[in-house]
């Protein structure tokens, strides 16, 4: 089988990159800005994109191109090669609110559309906050990383807006039941159902550590949801925050011997 993984040098690209590698599948990476191989795949798992939200208030037309045109090309190469995509969408696409959620979902509708038209096979999975040992961004990284290294952090508004934090192991199951062929085409969310809120994992984490982190609330940047988490989640079962959360700080802890 001949697997295509978009943005396998990424946090979860080389996470799903190397998995499937083990698995014995011949898998070829590409990312943004690399030549398309003239190859047929039977998957291509599409997780090549920008992805910081803020940034995308600054680069709307690059974020357009890289993600939604980036899209497109994988779209028609499954429409003509015959290939299944699996997309990697948000779960912020619920409240598209800056240029990164829109391309997102404006991304997951061409694809139900290349569905009804070609009926190319596709599951489109709706991620969470993905997290783990390797990342290095988003909640759990930077405020595990702050606390550790008496860092100073921003909390955006007063830090009661809930998150569905998951585990990148956790997409890398998916991931492998879709190429087993044990999961159903279509959209699936990808969280673990159960919303913690910024303070909440702040807490968690300083408990931890017995360390206190040094917080400045500001204003946010750009609109945000105040809740966002799986309704119906794929995974009956996942890592649970609290031990993803140890294996974090045991990473930053060795990388800093």
């Amino acid at each position: 089988m001949e697997i295509l993984v978009t943005g396998h040098k990424g946090f979860i690209g080389t996470e799903v990159y190397a998995k499937l590698k083990a698995d014995g599948y011949n898998v070829t990476g590409m990312d943004i800005g690399d030549r398309l191989p003239d190859t047929k795949f039977d998957y291509i798992i599409h997780l090549g994109a920008r992805t910081l939200i803020r940034k995308s208030k600054e680069l709307p037309y690059e974020y357009f191109e890289d993600n939604v045109g980036l899209t497109m090309r994988m779209l028609e190469v499954a429409r003509k090669r015959g290939s299944a995509i699996v997309y990697a969408t948000s779960g912020s696409v619920s409240e598209a609110t800056n240029p990164y959620s829109l391309g997102k979902k404006q991304s997951a509708e061409w694809i139900e559309l290349y569905q009804k038209l070609y009926n190319i096979r596709r599951y489109t999975l709706k991620f969470y906050n993905v997290y783990g040992p390797t990342c290095r961004k988003g909640a759990v990284y930077l405020f595990c990383n702050a606390v550790l290294k008496s860092l100073p952090v921003t909390v955006y508004g007063d830090g009661s807006h809930i998150r569905d934090f998951i585990h990148v192991k956790d997409i890398v199951k998916v991931i492998e039941r879709i190429v087993d062929g044990k999961v159903a085409e279509g959209v699936h969310e990808i969280g673990t159902g159960k919303g913690t809120s910024v303070m909440e994992l702040i807490k968690n984490i300083e408990k931890k550590t017995g360390k206190k982190l040094q917080i400045t609330h500001a204003d946010y940047v750009l609109s945000e949801a105040d809740a966002l988490f799986a309704k119906s989640p794929l995974l009956d079962t996942t890592i649970d925050l609290d031990s993803g959360i140890d294996e974090v700080l045991a990473a930053l802890k060795k990388r800093q011997d």
